[in-house]
């Protein structure tokens, strides 16, 4: 038997591929350099922090993580997540840390006790709105840049300034941003083998405006180049709200990086450990929390572009923490020359490719609930918060869980007096039911019975009380539930009350525990028991004979 708690290992770190892992870490790191620019800029911590946060989420989860080709860092969605919590906390800066480390104990927990296969189950038209909501909250924050003037930190205030800054605009920036968005969109394949475009725009952007000598705001210069680790205020915390955005953060994380484990499981045929992942990832968030920068997650684009430079082990994801770390103490002066305009292209570019345009193509065959379900999603990310939008999301698609669960088990609830439409009743039974059946009510249940259906149960089987005798066939029910039990056990007690006698078959041995262990083994008692159907049958019409002797 496995434990209950799993405690990190870490990761053996081998040299025996070591050339393949320098090319894919080096190559990681190519494509985590501007987006880590980016996210930290998005997120509202600065660029300096977006890159800290590639170099620890990074380094801790493939020293832990279970994933051996997993590139961690800043995300779309966690940057946007964070930027929420830093103006939700503006008057306790402290706080935002709070919840980046909460948020990484979290995940630990989440590792510890074998949740991963069950974080990964948030439906698909929840994670289209979700991540279509983000990319849109990226487009909106990014049109103020985009016309040279200053960004702001939601999309409310985006929006409401645009018009001001429309009037107010610099066409130099624009132009600049278009050319950026240009570059990233039209880069031949052949040269992205070698360079990423963002990288590449990033740096001719930079290099085009310096030489040129075009005045354009640029990103602030950092104040230090290390990170500013603080304690935050544990005392002083409205701890409701920390509780809130740390779990929030903490699934948002540990779906990405589940998810891009399954990419990588399918892009490297090798499978994934979840648990250790969902440990490692939680390890990197504790750390970045307790060093003063954003919280990250597992990224696709850079786990991909890792295993295809070759990338097999986890020291290519070491590597990739290496190079970024040197080449942010070594350059990291250079941030401030880096013009606004080309971050807002490159910001641009990905939000579009944030959008999951896919599932949008999907609308005219996908059924009208999904549709609805994204959509509430959508909006509510962003003029709302994404934190409510993941939620009321994830409420709305269980509750149609449950529906379309519960029209499923009253489908297979069949009522019969007839031995020959009776539902899986095989020659000799049907031959044994037909002198009773007229008096005898056979009800077959099938699949597991849930609160769901339970009040559909009770009006579905109102009839009983019209026939002498009821013989319930649980057969094909492997599970019911506490309240499937006691609508069972209503329909049971008013049957026998009106006179009529009740059969039970089929009963496995867990659904007879659960009667039991709901309160029900009186109604178990004043019923018969019988292990085949075809005795119980018999039995009900000796039963019904005698009656009428």
């Amino acid at each position: 038997m496995k434990p209950l708690f799993q405690y990190p290992a870490l990761n053996a770190i081998s040299l025996n591929h070591w050339r393949a892992d320098l090319r894919g870490g080096i190559a990681a790191a190519a494509v985590a350099l501007p987006l880590g620019l980016a996210f930290g800029v998005v997120s509202n911590a600065g660029p300096v922090a977006g890159i800290y946060c590639a170099i620890f989420t990074g380094l801790f989860a493939a020293l832990f993580g279970g994933t051996p080709t997993q590139i961690a860092g800043p995300t779309g969605p966690m940057a946007i997540v964070m930027a929420s919590v830093f103006a939700s906390f503006a008057d306790q800066p402290g706080a935002a840390m709070a919840v980046v480390m909460l948020a990484g104990l979290m995940q630990i927990a989440f590792g510890a006790l074998r949740l991963g296969p069950y974080i990964s189950l948030i439906p698909a038209p929840v994670l289209a709105g979700f991540a279509s909501g983000v990319g849109c909250i990226i487009i909106v924050m990014q049109l103020n840049p985009l016309l040279g003037q200053p960004g702001v930190s939601d999309t409310v205030s985006a929006a409401a300034a645009f018009p001001q800054s429309l009037s107010d605009g610099n066409p130099m920036t624009v132009l600049v941003a278009a050319a950026t968005m240009a570059v990233c969109y039209m880069t031949p394949k052949h040269i992205r083998t070698v360079v990423p475009a963002e990288l590449l725009a990033l740096v001719l952007g930079t290099l085009i405006v310096a030489y040129l000598n075009l005045d354009l705001p640029r990103l602030a210069r950092p104040e230090s180049l290390l990170p500013s680790p603080a304690w935050p205020p544990l005392a002083e915390l409205r701890w409701g709200d920390v509780w809130i955005a740390s779990t929030v953060l903490a699934l948002i994380s540990s779906l990405e990086s589940l998810l891009t484990s399954m990419a990588a499981d399918t892009a490297t045929q090798r499978f994934h450990d979840s648990n250790n992942e969902l440990m490692g990832q939680g390890i990197g968030n504790l750390f970045a929390g307790l060093v003063g920068v954003i919280p990250g997650a597992g990224a696709t684009s850079r786990t991909m572009v890792n295993i295809r430079a070759g990338g097999t082990t986890p020291l290519s994801a070491l590597i990739h923490s290496g190079l970024l770390l040197t080449m942010l103490l070594v350059a990291g002066g250079l941030i401030q020359l880096i013009p606004s305009a080309v971050l807002a292209g490159i910001l641009l570019y990905i939000g579009i490719g944030i959008v999951d345009w896919g599932y949008i193509q999907r609308f005219k065959w996908a059924p009208r609930s999904s549709v609805v379900i994204m959509i509430v999603v959508w909006v509510m990310a962003v003029f709302v918060s994404v934190v409510a939008a993941v939620a009321v999301g994830v409420i709305m698609a269980s509750l149609l869980l449950v529906k379309r669960m519960t029209d499923l088990q009253l489908e297979s609830v069949q009522l019969s007096s007839d031995p020959d439409r009776a539902p899986g009743l095989d020659a000799v039974e049907r031959e044994a039911f037909a002198p009773c059946s007229d008096d005898v009510l056979l009800i077959h249940l099938g699949g597991p019975m849930t609160f769901g259906a339970a009040n559909g149960l009770t009006r579905r089987l109102a009839a009983t009380r019209d026939y002498e005798g009821v013989i319930l066939d649980f057969s094909d029910v492997p599970h019911v539930d506490d309240s499937a039990a006691l609508a069972l056990g209503s329909i049971i007690d008013r049957a026998i009350d009106a006179d009529a006698f009740v059969i039970l078959t089929g009963l496995r041995r867990t659904v007879v525990r659960s009667f039991i262990r709901y309160g029900m083994t009186s109604a178990l008692r004043r019923c018969l028991r019988f292990r085949r159907r075809l005795d119980a049958l018999r039995y009900a019409c000796s039963q019904l004979q005698k009656t009428k002797e």
